[in-house]
């Protein structure tokens, strides 16, 4: 699971990386001001600015939100939406369309009404396993090294909680 990479101080070096982490896994919508908070802390190489204006941290963070809000809603507006996902309802609905037509989003929608329809997606039990068994073995990596250099991981934990 997610959460066991937030549980290591020593993989949970920026303050905010376990509310992402915790919405990610939930598949809850992650808020403007927790993205920025994040963003923030990044190197300058990781806001590099796509032809659309906006970062690839942004277009991910969108594509998730775009999935948490099919979780919550049968339909919704282009209007409501971009509200939810703080975009204009043009780029909203071109979002929406291109991740129904690659299939990462189940759902139709109406132009006419200007109406998302949104069918509920099955949960994919065998990525969450995989997931989980990446953290698992993430886990088992630090507690490796605490065990066979225990001065060397406390002095690396104590200099990134310094930054």
């Amino acid at each position: 699971m997610c959460l066991c990479l937030c549980v290591c101080e020593c993989i949970c070096v920026f303050v905010c990386v376990p509310i992402l982490c915790v919405h990610r896994y939930l598949e809850r919508i992650i808020r403007v001001s927790e993205l920025e908070d994040f963003a923030a802390q990044l190197p300058v190489h990781h806001k590099a600015i796509t032809a659309d204006g906006s970062t690839i941290l942004d277009l991910a963070v969108m594509e998730h939100n775009m999935l948490s809000a099919s979780r919550l809603y049968n339909n919704i507006s282009f209007e409501e939406l971009g509200r939810l996902l703080g975009i204009p309802p043009l780029k909203a609905e071109k979002v929406a369309a291109r991740m129904i037509a690659e299939k990462r989003m189940v759902g139709s929608i109406d132009q006419i009404d200007r109406v998302i329809y949104l069918k509920k997606r099955e949960t994919l039990l065998s990525w969450d396993r995989r997931i989980q068994g990446v953290c698992y073995q993430v886990n088992s990596i630090v507690d490796k090294i605490n065990s066979v250099h225990p001065e060397w991981a406390n002095s690396a934990l104590e200099s990134q909680m310094s930054h």
